[in-house]
């Protein structure tokens, strides 16, 4: 019995010494958990850099409007400038020096609407007129999607032929060297095609008699064709799928607004003269 006693005794001690080792060893790996290493860089506040973030983007989005509000009017200028110099190249015998050019705004709903800062509607007519105000020809847009983008181009029409007389290329991005802008207008024979296209009307004047079509190089018999540019076939419908668009949509309106259009630049003349004699 004493000896059980005495080996009892023995292990308390012993338990006690294992069970606060334990407890060091517990309280020492907490320890190591919750501070954080010596080598480890301390995190910066991310409150900080988002204020910054935000900043810098609000900023950004600032210049662009202002570089925005600064370029427009000057983009829209030079554009309009290029646009006025395109409608007297498409249309032959135009003496620039003396000519004037008015654009409109032709719908079967409005009818026809001189373009001015006034009004709102976008033009998708431009008619040239001489010294005498009478009419010389017509420059319509068209566009169409050719092998990489849209083709826009501008043609003109002589309203007593009924003929396209003229055209150029405001846009073309089509491959360089066949169908992009440069290529297509150095193409004497291609635009040979242009200089009196048939887009006559039905005798009712209701749509066209012939819509225009687009041929393999060489293949034109008939006026109302063009002859394909080799090797830019698919530039070369862009181009004729765009006028007939146009020509589809302008040319019925356009000949129950003809006797508008021939006058229409001695009424703006004669307007013009009414408010500068109000205005003196």
């Amino acid at each position: 019995m004493n000896e059980e006693v005495k080996l009892e005794e023995k292990k308390q001690p012993e338990e006690e010494v294992l069970s606060n080792e334990s407890q060091k060893l517990g309280d020492e790996g907490s320890t190591d958990e919750k501070a954080p290493s010596p080598d480890m860089p301390s995190m910066p506040p991310t409150a900080p850099m988002i204020i910054v973030l935000g900043l810098i983007a609000m900023l950004s989005g600032v210049l662009v409007v202002l570089v925005y509000e600064y370029t427009a009017p000057i983009i829209a200028e030079k554009e309009r400038l290029a646009l006025e110099a395109a409608v007297f190249q498409v249309i032959p015998g135009v003496d620039t020096e003396t000519a004037k050019q008015i654009s409109f705004s032709l719908t079967a709903a409005d009818g026809l609407v001189a373009v001015n800062e006034e009004t709102t509607q976008p033009a998708n007519l431009h008619a040239v007129y001489d010294s005498s105000n009478a009419l010389l020809g017509i420059a319509m847009e068209g566009a169409a999607q050719g092998y990489q983008d849209i083709v826009k181009t501008l043609f003109g029409y002589d309203v007593d032929s009924q003929k396209i007389v003229g055209m150029t290329i405001l846009k073309s991005v089509d491959t360089p060297g066949l169908g992009d802008k440069k290529t297509v207008e150095k193409n004497k024979k291609f635009m040979a095609n242009f200089q009196a296209l048939d887009v006559s009307l039905k005798e009712d004047k209701s749509a066209l008699e012939n819509l225009i079509k687009t041929v393999k190089h060489g293949a034109k018999t008939k006026p109302w064709q063009v002859d394909a540019m080799s090797g830019a076939t698919i530039t070369s419908r862009a181009i004729a799928k765009g006028m007939v668009a146009t020509t589809s949509k302008l040319l019925p309106l356009l000949a129950k607004q003809l006797p508008a259009l021939r006058s229409a630049a001695t009424q703006v003349s004669s307007a013009k003269t009414a408010q500068t004699k109000v205005k003196n």
